[in-house]
């Protein structure tokens, strides 16, 4: 039972996962919030978020910015229902568009947006590389990326988190991002990393 509970947390799925998606959505909070600030959102921006899960970081930025659009990409039919009870006026205001899938497969449209970002759920996709590189594609010239990820499993610590940020950082250059910045932050329960990057013009 405990087994199947913690797999809720890397593709939520039925009651269980409904469960861990709001457990996720009230730890992540505060990063959530850290990433946004550190994408610096501008009103008419077109936004992607990569697990998007209960979409409570899509109504914190649509609180924030009126005139913006957001679209999300999950693995999870379950989260996908959750996120879409809570944007409901939103999707139909057609300013959310949430997808089911895996971002190394999903079709994204190039040059499309002025911001992605991805809170604690780098680390589960199959091929990271594969995936940012799907990402470059669809982002606009000069488009930012935030990667932010803080290890929860029972031997995370900062020597975990520091290692996630250099597997970011290695990717995002070999993807051809610029720019490269990473930021350390205390967030409990451990050391939070945020690596934003953009695209060259």
């Amino acid at each position: 039972m405990i087994k199947s509970f913690k797999k809720q947390f890397s593709k939520p799925d039925g009651f269980l996962g409904v469960i861990a998606g709001k457990i996720m959505a009230l730890e992540n909070r505060k990063l959530n919030s850290w990433t946004i600030s550190s994408l610096g959102i501008k009103d008419h921006d077109v936004v992607l978020e990569i697990g998007y899960g209960s979409g409570m970081s899509m109504e914190k930025i649509l609180k924030q910015h009126k005139n913006i659009m957001i679209d999300g990409i999950d693995v999870s039919e379950t989260m996908q229902k959750q996120a879409a009870k809570r944007l409901d006026h939103d999707i139909k205001n057609q300013k959310v568009h949430l997808m089911i899938g895996d971002v190394e497969k999903v079709n994204l449209n190039p040059c499309t947006y002025n911001k992605i970002m991805t809170v604690n759920n780098y680390t589960i996709w199959d091929h990271p590389e594969k995936g940012l590189a799907n990402l470059y594609d669809s982002l606009k010239p000069k488009g930012k990326i935030a990667i932010t990820m803080q290890p929860r499993e029972e031997n995370a610590s900062s020597a975990k988190t520091r290692m996630f940020a250099k597997q970011i950082f290695n990717d995002l250059t070999t993807c051809g991002f610029l720019d490269i910045k990473v930021q350390f932050k205390r967030i409990r329960p451990e050391l939070a990393v945020c690596v934003t990057a953009v695209k060259g013009e």
